[in-house]
């Protein structure tokens, strides 16, 4: 019984680390204390703003705008949003916007399928300084 339970451990153990390994799942400091932190999820961007859904979602419009990217959707409802963008290089930009509360949104970046961090940081940190945050990045680069 015992030698049967270790083994149920270990393939399940396996299987979770396996799931880990392959999901791609990390924290991204966002600033220089490291206390500010998105989640990079299987290609995704995710990070709590603070600023309701339809303000996130128009600081967003202009991050397209300002990024040079080409706007394909935007739809904005109450309480959740959804932009599609195109870079100069033809990638696809997808915002998902979440209203938490009426000060905190969920905000999620994808790029493309399989994503890409150094550009969703980069679209992250124009979103901030759109809502009136530094929008520097981690070690003024």
């Amino acid at each position: 019984m015992g030698a049967n339970t270790f083994s149920r451990f270990a393939i399940v153990s396996g299987v979770c680390a396996t799931a880990v390994f392959f999901n791609g799942c990390s924290t991204v400091p966002l600033d220089e204390t490291g206390e500010m932190q998105a989640v990079y999820v299987s290609g995704e961007f995710q990070m709590l703003m603070n600023a309701d859904a339809r303000a996130t979602a128009k600081a967003t419009s202009d991050a397209f705008r300002q990024l040079g990217y080409f706007e394909i959707q935007n739809q904005v409802r109450n309480y959740d949003a959804t932009l599609v963008g195109r870079t100069p290089k033809d990638a696809k930009v997808t915002v998902k916007i979440k209203e938490i509360n009426s000060r905190q949104s969920e905000l999620g970046i994808r790029v493309n399928a399989a994503g890409d961090k150094a550009l969703s940081r980069q679209i992250y940190y124009q979103i901030e300084k759109n809502l009136g945050g530094s929008g520097a990045p981690v070690g003024g680069s």
